[in-house]
């Protein structure tokens, strides 16, 4: 019976896993509530109001079935509803891999997935955010199925090929979860460090399987289905390499630093983040001291050359697909992986049970400063939704003008075709300096206005303000750009920066 079959299920959840579920809830709806709530599209999501998301060019072969539980629509709500519960789903995961037991270690963790800026970047995508975090789920499943269970790496590699199939850059979310799970194993001294390799050796092995099944089905697109991939982000050019690794390593080295001390070496200001990201790096080394300290590590030295070495490593663990294709630029979309960085206090904290005086200030430490980063977090994803209201009424208040402009040209009942000449540009002290000077760059939701293209005039007279015009084919443009009559328009908001020749709606935004 149902009733009987959802008691049995009742009894197996574990107290820590409903800890973790609810925080989670609680927390990603408190957070990003606002971006569910309203309409805020961007530059790709103003023309995927319905789409399929088969992304076959871009090697993203599993994104559609996955997006499509929610429909083909862009649904903020019920996207957002799926999304809230798959990274619920994302902490219960990590606290059984990392068999968390306190529940302040718990509600941070929870804390940390639910804020941390990727979240919020991928919802400026709403339309396909539940996809991407379905694809956060697939990859942590992954790496517990392999830990639970001897030969759960097989398995286990199939779901991870899901999750790469899903978003190439998840290979970076198992490969930093499992150096930080490295790192805590190592510094608690719990097993034998044969077990430990071997343990070590079946989440390589699940990896490097999962990868193998993703290389197969990308070259089987490709070789097979006469499938051509994107130039996007250098997926064309997988597998091949530009300048040494040392090359790579500078880039990595970097991107790291850019992301964690931005305002420190460069011109941005110093802001909370970075003050913050400071305290979590002494954090990071206090708690591994104390728990080589606590553990009686001094007598295993060959476990600190370990412990050593997954540290050096995690940057490259975080920014590996520098190694993968020369075209590849990192955004905020691309980090995940550094969410589980901000975990490492966390983990080690979970076992502190001796309460000396040492200890017990560097777990309040570990929870005071976790819990700011947080909140922080929570902060940051507000103020880029902030920026998505601006740059969407900024957008929508300039299309309603530019149609009031068509409809009082003469002609205009006759237009079907439309001419971008130019580009808009908008330029204010908030959008331009204050947001980008105040909060790290936040993919999909930074920016003035997003009519960067002519199909975007297209589809947003279509779906927001019910003019159907369709834009110009490429030569047809280049041509009309060469004609006398564009010539002698002037540029937007002059009084001739509007024209109707027979059937086509020429719009001259700048030379």
């Amino acid at each position: 019976m149902p009733e009987d079959f959802f008691r049995k299920w009742k009894m197996m959840i574990k107290k820590e896993w409903k800890i973790a579920f609810i925080s989670a809830a609680i927390i990603g709806f408190l957070t990003h509530m606002y971006v569910f709530t309203n309409m805020l599209p961007n530059h790709d999501s103003l023309i995927n109001i319905y789409n399929t998301q088969l992304k076959f060019k871009s090697g993203r072969f599993f994104l559609g079935p996955f997006s499509g539980i929610s429909s083909f629509f862009d649904l903020p709500w019920i996207i957002g509803i799926l999304s809230v519960l798959y990274l619920a789903l994302v902490t219960v995961v990590l606290t059984e891999f990392f068999e968390l037991r306190k529940t302040p270690a718990i509600m941070l963790t929870a804390g940390l997935v639910m804020t941390f800026p990727t979240v919020a970047a991928t919802f400026s995508y709403m339309f396909t955010a539940d996809g991407y975090m379905m694809g956060f789920l697939l990859a942590l499943l992954a790496v517990l199925v392999t830990k639970k269970y001897r030969f759960g790496f097989l398995p286990a590699s199939f779901i991870f090929y899901l999750s790469v199939g899903i978003y190439q850059a998840n290979l970076t979310i198992v490969l930093t979860v499992i150096a930080v799970w490295f790192i805590r194993e190592l510094t608690l001294n719990e097993q034998d460090l044969k077990a430990l390799l071997s343990l070590f050796f079946r989440f390589v092995s699940m990896t490097a399987i999962g990868m193998i099944l993703y290389a197969i089905t990308f070259k089987a697109y490709q070789t097979f289905f006469g499938g051509k991939i994107t130039d996007y982000q250098g997926l064309d050019q997988i597998g091949k390499q530009s300048g040494s690794i040392i090359d790579q390593f500078v880039k990595i080295k970097s991107a790291w630093m850019n992301f964690f001390f931005r305002g420190f070496i460069t011109d941005f200001p110093v802001n909370f983040f970075e003050v913050l990201n400071l305290l979590l790096f002494g954090l990071i080394v206090l708690t591994i001291v104390i728990s080589i300290i606590q553990n009686k590590m001094f007598a295993s030295p060959l476990r600190i050359i370990f412990i050593v070495a997954s540290i050096l490593m995690l940057p490259v663990c975080s920014f590996i697909l520098y190694f993968v294709s020369p075209g590849v630029e990192y955004h905020m979309l691309m980090v995940m992986g550094l969410a589980f960085l901000y975990m490492l206090p966390i983990v080690l904290y979970d076992r502190f049970d001796r309460p000396t005086l040492a200890v017990k200030w560097t777990s309040w430490g570990t929870v005071v400063v976790i819990f700011l980063i947080a909140f922080n977090f929570a902060i940051i994803n507000n103020i880029a939704y902030f920026n998505m209201t601006l740059k969407y009424e900024k957008t929508y208040a300039f299309m309603n003008r530019i149609l009031d402009r068509i409809e009082q040209t003469d002609g205009f009942e006759h237009a079907t075709k439309l001419a971008i000449i130019g580009r808009v540009t908008m330029r204010t002290e908030m959008a331009s300096e204050k947001v980008p000077n105040r909060i790290p760059s936040m993919t999909g939701a930074m920016g003035e206005t997003f009519l960067a293209k002519p199909y975007h005039f297209e589809y947003m007279l279509a779906n927001q303000f019910g003019k159907t015009l369709t834009r110009l084919d490429d030569d047809e443009l280049k041509i009309l750009q060469g004609s006398e009559l564009v010539k002698q328009m002037q540029t937007w908001p002059g009084k001739n920066s509007v024209r109707i020749d027979g059937d086509t709606v020429i719009i001259k935004l700048s030379q």
